[in-house]
């Protein structure tokens, strides 16, 4: 009896080191190749830290949101450079995105996210688990204060990882603010925006040296400095959108942006893959329209440039729309509701790298599922792509596991019996 026993145990054993399959390689400082999904029960980034990430992930599977019965958390993987895979749970918001709403740091060290549950916003040091908590602030624009200001989230952190740009809402209005971690001083940046003129892809993007940032609203783009002060606006059009937080030249030259090239109103799921976008600049001395570097056109619903890799290749997303997608403008030319790059409005995302000249590469492409992802800059800008897939090892978990294990222990528990049982009364009858 006891040999049996034994016996079993080794199997579940074996069963158990073969999920977690603790043998892969590790990435390393390195952009994985591939991923896998996370488990439902996957352990908090506060549970177990993962060090500095190379990713953040985000979806639409179990792994990610849970059940509607329970789990239901709306989580963000965070993909650690040793092959770890840790969530962040953000209470039952199931579209949050990476990338747009939960922001990496360009070393990999740390997150910023939305007030999750408190009025604050939230910096995780990923090598601790711990959080650092930045109060709404009081802000004045235009010498008037503003009414119960508090933050909406985050929009771009600082190269140098010292400050983050964010928004800040106060009733109707919405304000682009810049937060300095380390003085917790808020500085407002930009004039209004108003909510349905705000592209969550196109919002801002950084300078290389940090002094100055490009803020979007609406048709058009504002340099300001770090104080708010503005140096030029410049029109687009309404087929034209500020890269992403990528948008910068290395040199710090060139703004990217990406013209569309296809249907803006009244566009189905087909004609929405079938769109077409070509990146075009801006001087950023001056706000004109220059030349650059041709770079491929991209087909998808949207694309966003995430940056520059070894001084030469432009990183995007590229974006295809979820089955079913329709996105219509409404009479003021407006579309509420609608994002390109939105968590409902997306069904793939594909990480590419274009060369000027030379067709896009591929250089991940999620399982299904993957809607929104982040990459960290100092792996971005080295070109360190292409690395050993992580394994998503099912321990160590979250007490959640319990739950979903239950139903299999109590079927072992009715089932195994029943075959020993069984093997039992066979050997008698043979032996008879």
């Amino acid at each position: 009896m006891w040999k049996k026993i034994l016996i079993g145990v080794a199997i579940v054993g074996l069963a158990v080191v073969g999920l977690a399959r603790p043998w892969r390689d590790a990435p390393g400082d390195v952009v994985p190749g591939g991923l896998e999904l996370p488990w439902m029960w996957q352990a908090t980034v506060d549970m177990d830290p993962p060090g500095r990430a190379s990713m953040l992930v985000g979806g639409d599977t179990i792994g990610f949101n849970g059940t509607d019965i329970f789990d239901s958390e709306g989580k963000i993987a965070v993909v650690g450079r040793g092959g770890e895979y840790r969530t962040l749970l953000n209470g039952g918001w199931d579209s949050i995105a990476a990338g747009e709403d939960v922001l990496l740091s360009p070393d990999g060290r740390r997150v910023v996210r939305p007030p999750i549950d408190q009025d604050a916003l939230e910096v995780i040091h990923l090598e601790s688990g711990d959080s650092t908590f930045y109060p709404a602030p009081d802000l004045a624009v235009a010498a008037a204060p503003l009414q119960a200001p508090g933050w909406s989230g985050p929009v771009a952190w600082a190269p140098d990882g010292r400050s983050v740009l964010a928004e800040v809402y106060a009733g109707d209005d919405t304000h682009l603010a810049l937060l300095d971690l380390e003085t917790s001083a808020v500085t407002p940046i930009g004039d209004r925006i108003l909510g349905w003129t705000r592209r969550s892809a196109s919002r801002a993007a950084f300078a290389p040296d940090g002094r100055h940032i490009a803020v979007s609203s609406g048709t058009s783009v504002m340099l300001v400095d770090r104080t708010g002060e503005a140096a030029w606006t410049a029109d687009l059009g309404d087929r034209a959108y500020l890269g992403g937080t990528g948008a910068f030249s290395p040199d710090g030259k060139l703004i990217a942006v990406s013209r569309l090239e296809g249907c803006l109103d009244r566009c189905g799921e087909d004609a929405l893959a079938a769109r077409r976008w070509t990146i075009t600049y801006l001087d950023a001395a001056t706000g004109a329209v220059v030349a650059g570097p041709a770079f491929p056109v991209v087909t998808g619903s949207a694309v966003r440039v995430l940056g520059w890799s070894q001084g030469r290749d432009l990183v995007v997303l590229r974006y295809s729309p979820e089955k079913g997608a329709y996105r219509e403008a409404i009479d003021d030319g407006s579309v509420q509701g609608w994002s390109d790059t939105g968590w409902y409005e997306t069904g793939h995302v594909t990480l590419q790298s274009l060369s000027p000249g030379g067709p896009a590469r591929t250089l991940l492409d999620p399982p299904d599922g993957v809607l929104t992802m982040d990459v960290a800059q100092d792996l971005l800008q080295a070109g360190a792509f292409d690395g050993a897939v992580p394994a998503a090892n099912p321990f160590p978990a979250r007490p959640i596991i319990f739950w979903g294990l239950a139903p299999i222990a109590c079927l072992g528990v009715i089932l195994v019996p029943l075959v020993f049982w069984g093997v039992a009364v066979f050997r008698r009858r043979r032996a008879a």
